[in-house]
């Protein structure tokens, strides 16, 4: 069962404010409407063309008496795992996907629940009565053709689809509607005469075998109505990230090498954050500066020792900027900018000299007042005036 959220941010926005409700509403990045871009858009927008990644200026030209509200993210994290708690009971084995959307293994549960579909209906009736939104529900044999089955009847919709009924139901789905195919693939697929789901069943296993490697196995599975395990397992253990990075996007031209240098110290503590709530470490930082022509400036350098502690990645990072931009940040001029750390090992927790034990002791300090008293509690003060609020 894949449990999608209809036009989530949007839809919480108008359920929080009964004025919202049944208008046409814009949720942007940032409180300037005419420098960001729409994160979500409610279906009174969507019907007008309004979508996800259009600059909101051209929302608005678009639909001017359209209803702006800026980005919540804590509103929509609380949502998204009050819902989580609220499937928790339904199944043994219930993953979140992304704010939005959650599956869950039916496998089973039909002895002490009843059938899938009657399930979904009252999932369904209790999103709406207890957070005041809707959800679009898909059944399947597996995940990945219930996360397709759960677009078809959006919103609010509810669509069981099974196997025997995958070929006749999607034969005229373009591919790139179905999860893992991105843009270059479908280019791929489409030069072999591929466009829609029924041409994929016109090739055997060995033609995809021979021209995708094991990605071929996986599209053979998908043409014949399997997900071919391209989706981890529900058994698995979730593998750790690769990187761990944050970048921002001014709203202006920024040439005050003492505000870049804020933001940039304000990215390296949510690195480091994140690395030490993931008990991980990072040797490789990557840097990228991005000027208004939309030139990017970017470098990368790996260290010796690895890392989780935001003053000293912020070290780093002035280190590799001023090895990539030999007059540093006095002549730059920026809107965006991020940092990212990679290379990740798992954190060592010993420290070998008594001033670094007594840094880690601060930062552990700092880390628990946080956590009791809420993010940003203790800061540093070079960033006093743009932390996030």
């Amino acid at each position: 069962m894949h449990i999608d959220m209809d036009a989530f941010f949007a839809s919480i926005e108008q359920a929080s404010d009964p004025r919202l409700r049944g208008k046409p509403v814009i949720v942007g990045g940032r409180a300037d409407k005419q420098r960001t871009v729409v994160c979500a858009a409610s279906y009174e927008a969507k019907r007008l063309g309004i979508d996800s990644a259009m600059s909101c200026a051209e929302a608005f030209r678009i639909c001017p008496q359209a209803e702006f509200v800026a980005a919540d993210t804590a509103k929509y994290i609380f949502t998204s795992r009050a819902i989580f708690d609220m499937l928790k009971p339904y199944s043994p084995h219930v993953e979140q996907a992304s704010v939005d959307e959650f599956c869950l293994d039916m496998t089973d549960t039909e002895k002490f629940l009843g059938p899938a579909e009657e399930v979904a209906r009252g999932i369904k009736s209790r999103i709406r009565s207890e957070f005041g939104i809707t959800a679009s529900v898909g059944i399947s044999e597996n995940r990945l053709f219930a996360k397709i089955a759960s677009k078809l009847k959006k919103p609010d919709g509810l669509f069981v689809l099974d196997k025997e009924d995958i070929a006749s139901t999607l034969k005229d789905m373009p591919v790139e509607k179905i999860t893992g195919i991105g843009s270059s693939l479908k280019r791929t697929l489409n030069g072999f005469g591929i466009f829609i789901y029924s041409d994929m069943a016109r090739f055997g296993r060995e033609f995809y075998f021979n021209e995708f490697g094991k990605l071929g196995l996986w599209l053979y599975g998908v043409s014949r109505g399997e997900d071919g395990g391209f989706v981890p397992s529900w058994h698995g253990e979730e593998a750790p990230p690769k990187s761990v990075g944050h970048s921002y996007t001014l709203p202006y031209n920024a040439h005050n090498p003492e505000l870049i240098r804020a933001w940039l110290r304000l990215l390296c503590e949510m690195v480091a954050s994140r690395l030490r709530a993931l008990e991980l470490e990072g040797r490789c930082l990557h840097v990228f500066l991005r000027r208004p022509d939309l030139v990017f400036v970017s470098k990368q350098k790996r260290f010796q020792v690895p890392t989780a502690d935001g003053a000293e990645i912020f070290m780093r990072a002035m280190a590799v900027i001023n090895d990539r931009l030999p007059r540093g940040l006095e002549k730059f001029r920026m809107r965006a900018l991020g940092v990212s750390a990679s290379m990740l090992t798992p954190a060592g927790g010993s420290c070998l000299f008594e001033s670094e034990r007594k840094r880690m002791d601060l930062i552990r300090s700092i880390d628990g007042i946080n956590g009791k008293y809420g993010e940003w509690t203790v800061y540093p003060a070079g960033v006093n005036g743009i932390r996030p609020t």
